[in-house]
């Protein structure tokens, strides 16, 4: 009767090892590895690249380092940041609108909006210029970003009739 009472708490305990090594990588490693390596790629598209060959280079690689991070728990905005950058890096306007609209789906920052809205504005998209405005209002700053004349323009006009002629600096 002994034995079998302790093959039944063996088999619990190595159960119990299971599930603790398995809940610690999905809760807490997996999610630090791609907040990680989503930092890191956010990083290396900030720095200056030389050419672009070792840009495309590198937002494939960014890519591929972030491709089982879609799922993490709890979702990180970061991710899909960097992951639309390294769209944006690669000349891919449509893939880099659908990582930043994943990502306004997780946080609400006006860097998301302001990117979002200058992809939006390569495709042509009518509405660029509310993500941009919606970008500058929280970050009145951020017009000077802006690398358009007119979409600047219309940007400032539209926040100045929203908040009056005082909002904008």
């Amino acid at each position: 009767m002994s034995r079998g009472i302790t093959a039944v708490r063996g088999a619990g305990l190595l159960l119990l090892i299971a599930a603790t090594v398995y809940a610690l990588d999905r809760w807490a490693l997996n999610p630090l590895r791609c907040g990680h390596a989503a930092s890191l790629g956010a990083a290396a598209l900030d720095r200056e690249s030389p050419s672009p060959f070792q840009t495309q280079r590198l937002a494939r690689q960014i890519r591929d380092d972030l491709q089982d991070c879609g799922c993490i728990t709890p979702p990180d905005a970061t991710i899909p940041m960097t992951l639309g950058a390294a769209a944006e890096a690669s000349d891919d306007p449509r893939g880099a609108i659908t990582e930043y609209q994943r990502a306004l789906q997780l946080d609400r920052r006006p860097e998301i909006y302001f990117h979002l809205g200058l992809m939006q504005q390569a495709t042509l998209n009518p509405s660029a210029v509310e993500n941009i405005v919606r970008a500058c209002a929280f970050d009145p700053a951020r017009l000077a970003d802006i690398p358009y004349d007119d979409m600047r323009k219309e940007t400032e006009q539209r926040l100045r009739a929203m908040y009056g002629p005082d909002w904008v600096p």
